[in-house]
């Protein structure tokens, strides 16, 4: 692990250039910047934390930056899962559908952030060793910061152990003279220490910031980050006896608990549970008074809604031409879509009818699609560019009869994006509807079977959507199916689904990340206002057991510290 020292040293540089541009500017010639200076005030302070919120907090769109990382990105998770598929090949999701992925260029195909994590973490943790040396700190600013610090360090550990399993646990800085050859920890011990970061961090953050402090980490926001890594911690990726693919004898304790415990889906609804006790007190509540045809809607396409917990406010104003609206808008439109997230049929098929029932697709094809629409779940409009619909208000009706798949992604993309109109792109990492969700779906494994809380939960999402609750007396099995159909269509192209997968350990299944993928050809009728549709296989996609987990990047692996990921 020496090279994560050596990162952890060139981050603190990087760190202190970036965050100090200004003021190393506007130094008296001769006067250098250092680590000391950042603790030698409480301003000098918060601009170390800026730099903390820049390294450490992630987003899952797009992005083109490499001023921090040596790769980049031009896709989002969707293009890898049932949800999509890219429209142009060069994109490195596509490379996920083929199983063409490999330990030597995992960061540069998914986990670009990788290294910037270590130094994220260092971060952290010279924050929390040297806060108490800042002169005159108010307690409660220390408290704010210390708090911001446990956050982010849980946050970028659960980024990690959700791709690779058990990773080294460090919880202080190195100095040369330390032992840097750390190995993994179990997956036990890693979401211990990530729930106690989250606990803590809890414990002292604030409910609410001012208004013009959005996208700092809340109360609320350690709540959310506990409640997912125990849900995680309780999925059958993780809580198992036995892993996926085996390391042998403790070694699986990376990759898995090593026993299966009932008792991790209760901390997993409880930590659900507190999130939405919490909600009221920050002033968080789901977008209800938009009418059933636009809440969804408002809550994706509006910064700063009262639904969202903590996003991520990295980018500023982005024409549509730029990243990272031009890699995600169809490249059909004429203003400046690069390539476009085509939406699968297998994705389509996942929304009920208006009356909660499914729809009915008939594999020989029809000729009432636009019948099939208008029959469809509120949010389907509302997330799916589809033939007809308006892209936005300077676009035609949008024409996919000549589309590959028949559907384009619309969600992330607002409509007030258009030619000399920029917006700001926004990820919300997390919002208030996913811990409803997590709630119903821990509730329903606990009890083996679905509680009136656990209908409430999923039901309270339905319905500011307009859709009816599930029936009642459903089985276990029967519900589960129905909360991670909920999760899809509710959390849809926001890099859950390629998770949520993983996670539950259904990748395998045919039309999830193997097996048939399927679009709609379009075609006009003679004579009709209606449309014809035709399902059709577009690709037959690959999905190797070892993929459950991510390899880790093999230039570490072959330093002797670090044991790969079974398979790789």
């Amino acid at each position: 692990m020496k090279k994560l020292h050596a990162l952890y040293i060139l981050g603190l540089c990087s760190v202190l250039s970036v965050s100090c541009e200004k003021k190393f500017l506007d130094k008296a010639p001769g006067v250098d910047v250092t680590e000391n200076t950042m603790f030698s005030s409480q301003t000098e302070l918060e601009m170390y934390v800026a730099s903390l919120y820049r390294h450490g907090i992630h987003h899952g769109l797009p992005t083109e930056d490499r001023s921090l990382t040596n790769a980049a990105t031009y896709d989002i998770s969707a293009g890898a899962t049932d949800e999509a598929e890219y429209a142009v090949g060069w994109l490195t999701g596509q490379r996920w559908n083929s199983a063409n992925i490999t330990a030597s260029d995992i960061v540069n195909l998914e986990d670009y952030r990788f290294f910037l994590r270590w130094t994220a973490i260092r971060m952290c943790n010279i924050i929390m060793e040297r806060i108490d040396e800042v002169p005159n700190i108010t307690p409660a600013y220390r408290d704010q910061v210390f708090g911001e610090a446990k956050f982010v360090r849980a946050l970028n550990y659960l980024e990690m152990i959700k791709r690779y399993g058990g990773v080294p646990i460090v919880d202080k800085r190195f100095q040369l003279t330390d032992d840097l050859n750390l190995g993994r920890n179990t997956i036990e011990e890693c979401i211990n220490f990530i729930v106690n970061d989250a606990t803590d961090a809890a414990a002292k953050l604030p409910p609410v910031y001012p208004s013009t402090m959005r996208g700092r980490a809340t109360k609320g926001a350690a709540l959310m980050l506990r409640s997912r890594a125990l849900l995680y911690a309780a999925s059958p990726l993780f809580n198992a006896a036995q892993p996926y693919l085996s390391l042998g004898g403790d070694k699986d304790k990376l990759i898995c608990y090593g026993n299966f415990d009932k008792n991790r889906w209760k901390l997993a609804a409880d930590a659900a549970k507190a999130v939405l006790d919490w909600a009221p007190t920050g002033g968080i509540h789901l977008i209800t008074d938009k009418g059933v045809t636009a809440n969804y809607k408002y809550q994706w396409s509006t910064n700063d809604n009262a639904e969202i917990i903590l996003a991520n406010k990295i980018y500023g104003p982005r024409n549509a031409w730029e990243i990272p609206w031009a890699t995600m808008k169809p490249n059909t439109l004429s203003n400046s879509g690069w390539a476009g997230v085509m939406v699968t049929f297998n994705f389509i098929r996942k929304y009920e009818k208006t009356d909660g029932t499914p729809q009915t697709w008939p594999l020989a094809g029809g000729n009432n699609l636009f019948q099939k629409y208008d029959e469809l779940d509120p949010r389907f409009k509302q997330t799916v560019a589809y033939h007809n619909s308006y892209w936005n208000r300077e676009d035609p009706k949008f024409n996919c009869l000549n589309s590959q798949l028949g559907h384009w992604m619309h969600k992330l993309i607002p409509e007030a994006l258009h030619n000399g109109a920029a917006q700001i792109p926004n990820w919300q990492i997390f919002r208030l509807a996913e811990a409803y969700l997590n709630y119903a779906e821990a509730l329903n494994e606990f009890n083996d079977g679905p509680t009136a809380d656990a209908y409430a939960a999923v039901n309270e999402i339905r319905r500011r959507s307009g859709m009816p609750d599930l029936p009642a007396n459903l089985s276990q099995a029967d519900f589960r199916q129905r909360v991670r159909n909920e999760r899809d269509i509710e959390l849809a192209f926001e890099d859950h689904r390629f998770w949520d997968i993983r996670r539950w350990m259904i990748a395998e299944d045919n039309g999830v990340m193997k097996g048939d993928f399927w679009g709609l050809k379009l075609a006009a009728i003679t004579g009709s206002t209606e449309i014809s549709f035709t399902p059709f296989i577009f690709e037959q996609r690959s999905f190797p057991r070892k993929m459950y987990l991510h390899p880790f990047i093999l230039s570490e692996v072959n330093k002797g510290h670090i044991i790969q990921n079974p398979g790789w």
